[in-house]
């Protein structure tokens, strides 16, 4: 295929890759899996997902995921395999539950690092894997149990490895490229071959391949008629998305488990597609949230860089690489942002390639490749940064939000450190053009180092794991656990317990409608029932909120004793009468 561009070399000379390679690797060590078993996992999404890979285990069932026991298929199955996988080799903890997500981030790294050196050359391959590592978005969503970070990784490998098939013209690259699709939609669903294909679709769609010579006798008619088309529509300008082959593969991984789940259950179409990925993109009925969400999401996300965003975007605009990456990023937010259902871990892909813009523009300056004015533009923009920085400090040293702070569990301490830290980078670099790029290195490392301190403060009052410990210690052989009002997944993983629950609408109920005789068991229709039942147990333990215990007393004849409190929910044993 005949394109504008010619094949792409390396524009560096060759540079020892094992430093740097080393550095990420340490780097991503500390950053993603330093104290990564600390914090207690949180609900409802930490919580969530341990609870659904224990009941892999618990069940034996790897191919309908579960939930308290009831089906759960609102997301494809590969992160729970993979949790499942890491608790049957670590155990049941909170390292081993939050382990994918943390390779998955270091793979990101390393991800970013070998497209960057590709593309650019070593050292701006290391800066932009670093600026990648130090973001705190990135850094916090790292260290949690999500669906996000593994669907990124793999949804940024299938890109990045799309876009050198196209630009190097290495076919041999593509069925890679769909296999890591493959696995980023068992992640999280269809939704990355829509993103894919936007990306590279709008990547050909503005660099179409130039006119082709007249035909020569004896060519077929398709031929001569894409010949005398413009550019873009000619056959050769798509034809490098044209992968049969890897097509076939992508669908070999993605579509049995679909093809299995809808079988089993013909509504999943319905429940899975329509309700969960229409609806959430069409209807405010899941997280609804304005248009202009994701802006200042995308620039909390990207703390510390963020002010140097801007300057990053337009450094070489002409430069096709660069153009790409603001593509690949443009295009994940931008869709998001017309989602009518938001929420902030969606626009985690977008990290990357903005991440490598940022090192290339980083590597740039100081090579000494800027004009006058563009490092005009750099000062200016770390100014900014120092100046929201001071702004920052003096609101946290001078306002009294003592109250605030204590509710989320962190101290004025920490915070002023982080907001001192934040200020004093961009200011260390204005004082030392020479250091800029250590200093600017250095006080990003520290900040993104700060992030798992915070983590940790705020884990405590919304995980579940001491009033688990306890129920666990306390559990005795036909005991019960029971939700009124209320359901906790944390609990219900580190108990190792499932729930019975009051009447109420859940995240449970499309599951009960396929399994109705588990409903029966599980599920009482009012308090009355729930007396009946306790009746024949030895203990009932009983979680709910506080707001529901006085009216919960006047219905339910007997003793209700106070166990343990986590912020407004209770865990109390009845006792009967």
């Amino acid at each position: 295929m005949n394109r504008q561009e010619p094949k792409i070399e390396n524009r560096k000379p060759h540079t020892a890759e094992w430093p740097f390679l080393l550095g990420l690797i340490l780097m991503g060590l500390v950053l993603f899996c330093y104290r990564l078993g600390v914090p207690g996992l949180m609900d409802p999404d930490e919580g969530r997902y341990a609870e659904i890979a224990r009941e892999i285990l618990l069940l034996r069932d790897w191919l309908i995921p579960h939930l308290n026991l009831f089906p759960y298929l609102e997301k494809p199955p590969l992160v729970y395999w993979l949790n499942a996988a890491s608790f049957k080799v670590l155990g049941y903890t909170e390292l081993a539950a939050r382990l994918p997500s943390a390779a998955a981030a270091l793979g990101g790294l390393l991800l970013a690092y070998g497209l960057a050196r590709t593309l650019w050359g070593a050292v701006p391959g290391f800066m932009g894997a670093t600026v990648l590592a130090t973001c705190s978005g990135y850094v916090v969503l790292g260290r949690l149990l999500t669906l996000d970070m593994t669907f990124a990784f793999l949804l940024n490998l299938a890109i990045g490895l799309g876009y050198l098939a196209i630009r190097r013209e290495q076919s041999r690259l593509w069925p890679w490229a769909y296999g890591a699709l493959g696995l980023a939609v068992l992640s999280k669903g269809p939704v990355a071959l829509l993103l894919a294909g936007l990306i590279w679709g709008l990547w050909v769609f503005l660099n179409p391949a130039p006119p082709q010579p007249s035909p020569i006798k004896g060519e077929g008619v398709i031929a001569r008629i894409s010949s005398r088309l413009p550019a873009l529509y000619q056959w050769g300008a798509w034809q490098p998305l044209v992968q049969p082959w890897s097509w076939l593969l992508l669908a070999g991984l993605t579509l049995p488990w679909f093809v299995f789940v809808q079988w089993r259950y013909p509504v999943f179409f319905h429940y899975f597609i329509l309700e969960h990925h229409f609806g959430r993109f069409l209807t405010p009925a899941f997280h609804p949230e304005p248009v202009y969400y994701y802006g200042p999401v995308l620039l909390g996300l990207l703390l510390p860089w963020s002010f140097l965003l801007p300057w990053a975007c337009f450094c070489r605009p002409r430069d096709p690489d660069r153009v790409f990456l603001m593509i690949w990023a443009g295009v994940v937010v931008v869709f998001f942002s017309l989602s009518r259902g938001k929420l902030a871990p969606y626009i985690l892909p977008a990290l990357l390639p903005l991440a490598l813009l940022l090192g290339r523009g980083l590597e740039d300056m100081a090579g000494g490749g800027q004009d006058g004015r563009k490092y005009l533009g750099f000062r200016a923009s770390l100014w900014g940064w120092a100046a929201a920085g001071a702004i920052l400090f003096s609101l946290l040293y001078f306002s009294n939000l003592d109250q605030v702070w204590s509710r989320l569990n962190l101290s004025r301490p920490y915070l002023l450190v982080v907001a001192a830290v934040f200020t004093l980078t961009p200011i260390l670099a204005l004082l030392d053009r020479r250091r800029v790029l250590l200093f600017l290195g250095a006080g990003a490392l520290i900040f993104s180092i700060l992030m798992p301190v915070g983590m940790e403060r705020l884990s405590r009052p919304r995980s579940p794991r001491e009033m688990g410990r306890l129920l666990n210690s306390l559990w005795q052989p036909h005991a019960a656990l029971v939700g009124v009002y209320l359901y906790s997944q944390g609990l219900s993983f580190y108990s190792g317990q499932v729930f019975h629950l009051l009447e109420s609408p859940t995240e449970l109920d499309f599951g009960r409608k396929l399994a109705p005789e588990q409903e029966r068991t599980l599920y009482f229709a009012g308090v009355s029932d729930l007396a009946k039942f306790a009746q024949n147990r030895p203990l009932v333990f009983l979680y709910m909120k506080e707001r529901h215990l006085e009216g919960l007393k006047t219905e339910l004849p007997g003793k209700l004793r106070f166990l343990a409190r986590q912020g407004d929910c209770l865990l109390l044993v009845y006792e009967g009468k």
